[in-house]
C-alpha cells in the first residue's frame, strides 16, 4: 500500500496541526515543497494539488493532494486558508457524528456475500487475504468459534484484501472466488472454506488446478467459472474491496469491522468482546 510505503511519518505529521508555508504569498511550488518536507514524502513521489473547492469549515477551502509513487496513487484532503499560507493535511472529525456509524457508512454491502442471519444485530465485515496464514486462523475463529457461539446474532461478510507484494496467488484466488459468487452465495462460502482448509497445499504452480477443483466441489458450473476466471472479469471487484479497505485505513490482514468497531488481527477474544458489547447495547454502528 502507498500509505505504508510513505511510512508512518505522514500519519504522525498529520497530528501536529497546521503548518506555515515558506512563501508569504500563495505559491503552489513552494507549498508542494513544504508538504514534501513536512510530511517526509519521498523525493521520487510525484505531487499534484487539484480540485480546489469550498469547504463547510469556516475560513478554509480544500483541495486534493494526489501522491503518485511506484505505480500507486493516493489522494488526501488538503485544507488551506484563503491566502494559501496555512494548511492541514487529513480529515477533520465531527464530534456530533457517531464514529462507528461513520466507519460503517464507508462500507458497501451491495451484493456482499453474507454468512448467517441477514437481519442479525451484529454485522461483522472481514477484510482477508486467502493466502495469509493469519487469515486462516481468522477463518478458524469465525467458523469454529464465533458463528458456532453466536449463531443468528451475527452476520459475517467477506471482503477481499490480497496483499499482493508477499502473496502471489492471493489476488487470482480472490478473483476466482468472485467468479463463483456469481453462481450463488452458498457456493461462494463453500469455495471460501475449501481454499482456507487447503491453504497449505496451494502453490503458484498448482493454483489453477486447485481453483478448478474447489469450484467444482462447491457446485459451480465450470463452463461458466473458467471463462470468468481466465478473462479476469472479477478483478475490479477484488480491487474495489481493497480500495475500500484503504479508505478505512486498513493495510494488513485479517481486519474485522464489527458494527463499526475495528479489531485488527486474528484476535478471537477481542472479536467476541466486541460482539458481547454490542449485544448488551453498549455499542453503536449497526447498519
Amino acid at each position: 500500500m502507498l500509505k505504508k510505503a510513505l511510512g508512518a511519518a505522514v500519519v504522525a505529521a498529520a497530528t501536529l496541526g497546521v503548518y506555515w508555508c515558506l512563501a508569504a504569498d500563495y505559491d503552489s511550488e513552494a507549498l508542494l515543497r513544504h508538504l514534501r518536507d513536512a510530511y517526509r514524502i519521498p523525493a521520487a513521489a510525484e505531487l499534484k494539488i487539484q480540485n480546489f473547492r469550498p469547504s463547510d469549515i469556516a475560513g478554509l477551502k480544500k483541495a486534493d493532494l494526489v501522491i503518485s509513487f511506484k505505480g500507486k496513487r493516493q489522494s488526501e484532503t488538503l485544507w488551506l486558508t484563503p491566502d494559501g499560507r496555512r494548511y492541514f493535511l487529513g480529515e477533520f472529525q465531527d464530534s456530533s457524528m457517531d464514529p462507528y456509524q461513520q466507519r460503517m457508512n464507508k462500507i458497501s454491502l451491495s451484493d456482499a456475500p453474507i454468512r448467517g442471519n441477514k437481519n442479525a444485530p451484529v454485522t461483522l465485515v472481514e477484510y482477508t487475504d486467502l493466502q495469509c496464514v493469519f487469515c486462516a486462523r481468522g477463518y478458524e475463529i469465525m467458523s469454529r468459534e464465533v458463528m458456532t457461539k453466536y449463531g443468528d446474532q451475527v452476520r459475517w461478510i467477506y471482503k477481499a484484501l490480497p496483499i499482493t507484494g508477499i502473496h502471489p496467488w492471493a489476488e487470482p484466488a480472490a478473483m476466482a472466488l468472485e467468479c463463483v459468487k456469481r453462481q450463488g452465495h452458498d457456493r461462494f462460502w463453500k469455495m471460501h472454506d475449501l481454499i482456507f482448509d487447503n491453504q497449505k497445499a496451494i502453490t503458484v504452480r498448482n493454483l489453477d488446478e486447485k481453483l478448478d477443483e474447489f469450484a467444482k466441489s462447491s457446485g459451480a458450473d465450470l463452463d461458466k467459472f473458467k471463462p470468468c476466471y481466465d478473462s479476469q472479469e472479477t478483478l475490479d471487484n477484488v480491487r474495489r474491496d481493497a480500495a475500500e479497505a484503504e479508505a478505512l485505513g486498513i493495510q494488513s490482514t485479517p481486519n474485522f469491522i464489527i458494527n463499526g468497531r475495528l479489531v485488527a488481527g486474528a484476535d478471537g477474544d477481542a472479536i467476541k468482546s466486541a460482539i458481547e458489547e454490542i449485544l448488551r447495547g453498549d455499542h453503536a454502528g449497526k447498519r
